[in-house]
């Protein structure tokens, strides 16, 4: 049987991304209730650099987001694939799936959401002159949520 592992703190976390030593990186404590980690990323030698946060709570999994430059503008009107709508500046990625399990609070920084950030953004170059999303995994499409009113049927987003 195994138990549920307690999530690190978010003081275990600082001290996580504070000992990388990752070059142009700067670490924020929000209220004592968040933690960003912002840092600069290049997927391959030939990319471009990114400049990308991931942001940590007291619960729940981490998000991460790229700031710089702005992928909405690099997509030239195409919609993004495998990113969440949010409130805010950058774009929030979308790296794994949650109903499989992929990440666990076990998993360090370095072995997960760093280097997947990376593989996203080498996966989001590819799709920008092919148009095809090589980086497989799934998306949630929107759902129509649909009532009755007065007989007839409205659609909301």
């Amino acid at each position: 049987m195994k138990f549920p592992t307690k999530l690190p703190s978010l003081a275990q976390r600082h001290a996580e991304l504070n000992a990388m030593k990752w070059p142009d990186s700067r670490l924020y404590l929000t209220a004592g209730r968040e933690l960003r980690y912002v840092f600069s990323i290049a997927p391959t030698v030939l990319s471009r650099v990114y400049r990308c946060m991931v942001k940590l709570k007291v619960s729940g999994s981490p998000e991460a987001f790229v700031l710089e430059p702005d992928l909405v503008e690099l997509a030239g009107g195409r919609r993004l694939p495998h990113v969440y709508p949010h409130e805010g500046r950058g774009t929030k990625l979308c790296l794994w799936l949650p109903r499989a399990g992929e990440w666990s609070s076990e998993l360090t920084m370095q072995e997960s959401y760093l280097p997947w950030t990376a593989e996203w953004l080498n996966y989001f170059e590819e799709w920008l002159v092919t148009d095809e999303w090589a980086g497989g995994g799934e998306h949630p499409v929107n759902r129509q949520k649909r009532w009755m009113n007065q007989g007839r049927f409205m659609v909301m987003r």
